[in-house]
């Protein structure tokens, strides 16, 4: 068995472990949704509001999410391990900015 590759904050747990793919997956793309949950709900209490475009921009993206979410149910092992690597990049770049 291969040990889990080392994190990039030692802080954190390991980015992989052998045979959990399809947990690992649904956790970054329910992770990803709740991103986009919490600026919808930051935008809808702001005093000023926000553009147009991007909350619409989140909303489709949040709904590909949970479009995602459900292709994993009868997702191949190649398809899971692509949403992801997807999703991993994705809510690498939503906690960044």
């Amino acid at each position: 068995m291969t040990d889990p590759l080392p994190p990039e904050d030692s802080d954190q747990a390991a980015l992989h472990r052998p045979g959990t793919d399809g947990v690992q997956a649904r956790d970054l793309v329910e992770r990803v949704i709740n991103t986009y949950n919490a600026r919808l709900a930051a935008a809808r209490r702001s005093p000023v509001p926000e553009a147009a475009d991007a909350v619409d921009s989140w909303r489709e993206a949040r709904d590909q999410a949970a479009d995602a979410l459900e292709r994993l149910d009868a997702a191949s092992e190649d398809e899971t391990v692509e949403i992801a690597l997807r999703y991993a990049a994705l809510l690498k770049e939503l906690k960044g900015r």
